[in-house]
């Protein structure tokens, strides 16, 4: 089998099918398998704060249920967010740090998603998930990108190939209409245990 690859023009095409709300859950349910990357950044260097991040993405899942939040309230987690995404200055930096950076960011476009209905927020959600993976890897392998044939290396790992494929079945299951928004919820937060070893 041939594989996966992040195929952003054709995301977008895909999620432009979806309701405001379905993109939203699709961005959610990215966010929801990144969470632990952040908690294990916390763990490790007692910066940030994981406890406001999982409220505000478990409000952002409430949203998306009926328990809707006021345009003041969302404009409001959207700065809380932004302020919780880690600085790729911040010292001491450490291994962890780029995949808490991109979990925070995939709320935060969760969010923007749910604020604006844009299609396009809900698509850099999904590559902050693959972005996160990629960075892993290339340094837990310690590839070396110049090299013909890393990116194909990459691609092919198995992690990043998971993760490629849980967002492809997430997508068709919303447009099928076949999950409902508390099972992509439960099944996102059971998968995050297994997005980054």
């Amino acid at each position: 089998m041939k594989d996966l690859r992040f195929e952003e023009a054709q995301l977008l095409s895909k999620i432009e099918h979806l309701s405001r709300h379905d993109r939203t859950a699709f961005a959610g349910a990215c966010a929801e398998r990144m969470l632990r990357a952040y908690f294990k950044f916390s763990d490790r260097t007692g910066r940030g704060n994981p406890h406001k991040l999982r409220e505000i993405l478990t409000r952002l899942w409430s949203d998306l249920a009926g328990n809707a939040m006021s345009e003041a309230e969302a404009e409001a987690q959207i700065r809380e967010t932004n302020d919780l995404i880690p600085c790729a200055d911040d010292l001491p930096w450490v291994p962890e740090q780029p995949a808490a950076e991109d979990a925070a960011e995939a709320v935060a476009y969760a969010l923007r998603s749910r604020q604006s209905g844009s299609s396009q927020e809900a698509v850099w959600a999904a590559y902050c998930a693959y972005e996160a993976l990629d960075d892993f890897v290339i340094n837990q392998e310690h590839i070396d990108t110049n090299i013909e044939g890393a990116h194909a290396r990459v691609l092919a790992h198995p992690l990043i190939q998971a993760e490629l494929l849980r967002q492809e079945r997430d997508l068709e299951e919303i447009l099928r209409g076949t999950i409902t928004l508390q099972q992509l919820r439960e099944r996102s937060k059971e998968e995050a245990a297994y997005f980054l070893p």
